[in-house]
């Protein structure tokens, strides 16, 4: 399958290939649950619309230099409601804050140059996978993404390793970049990595950025988990293994059926 922007997110190319979003929404551990990913991937369930989703897509537009299309496209971004009708929602006004605050950096904006949502597919542990890179700059040895978050310096409690954890590792961040890492330098033949860059910036009333790198360790260790995990992915997804629900998020309630009572002490605090 030849992926361009428009298939890119479409069931025929989730359903050929893999990805770091992908991966991350079978395991526990970053929040996923087999049973709502395999009815993502087959297109059984959408999630809600969320407005960090139409956020995000805000923002990227404005790294990819589309944004005045983007929002040509999309006049849900503006209000319907007297007095404001017409204006950008509210929310959407604070992403400008939130652009303004990035392309005031020069730092930020070097690391941010170069090509645009880049799309790449190589086969990884027996799987093809597909990325789509931010901002691509092989020429100075690094690729950057682009992320928007509530807070830089909080912490998460992972309930499956029982501790908590930075945003990088809750949202598998690490993960995700090691993967682009390692498709990236498959495609290109090389034998080093390109140096993984996360540009985030939060949604706070004054927002906060930062410029993170990920080094060498990382990415190894990042792909040891993915080589660890992917063969029950592998076999939920060509259908050898039932995946198994978590009973938690929104696709399990929405199709719960009570099968056992259970004890009061199963309730876990964390």
């Amino acid at each position: 399958m030849q992926l361009n922007k428009s298939n890119y997110y479409s069931t025929e190319a989730n359903l050929h290939y893999m990805s770091g979003s992908q991966l991350k929404s079978f395991l526990p551990a970053y929040e996923g649950c087999e049973a709502k990913a395999m009815a993502k991937i087959r297109g059984e369930y959408v999630e809600p619309p969320k407005d960090a989703f139409d956020e995000g897509h805000y923002l990227h537009a404005w790294n990819e230099g589309t944004l005045d299309e983007f929002k040509v496209n999309n006049p849900s971004l503006y209000s319907t409601r007297a007095p404001s009708v017409g204006q950008l929602k509210s929310n959407f006004q604070h992403c400008n804050k939130m652009i303004k605050i990035l392309e005031s950096d020069p730092l930020v904006m070097k690391a941010l140059a170069g090509k645009k949502e880049v799309i790449m597919t190589a086969e990884l542990f027996g799987v093809p996978w597909k990325i789509m890179i931010d901002s691509y700059q092989p020429e100075v040895g690094i690729f950057s993404d682009l992320k928007a978050l509530k807070d830089i310096g909080g912490k998460w409690w992972n309930k499956e390793t029982q501790c908590y954890e930075n945003f990088l590792d809750h949202y598998g961040y690490t993960l995700q970049m090691a993967v682009y890492a390692e498709v990236e330098r498959l495609v290109m033949g090389r034998d080093k990595w390109l140096i993984p860059h996360i540009v985030v910036v939060t949604k706070q009333d004054l927002p906060d950025y930062e410029i993170i790198y990920f080094d060498y360790d990382v990415i190894e260790a990042s792909l040891q988990i993915v080589k660890n995990k992917i063969e029950r992915v592998k076999s939920i997804k060509s259908g050898l293994v039932p995946p198994v629900r978590c009973e938690k998020c929104e696709y399990c309630r929405g199709t719960k059926r009570i099968n056992r009572i259970k004890h009061y002490s199963e309730l876990a605090l964390y």
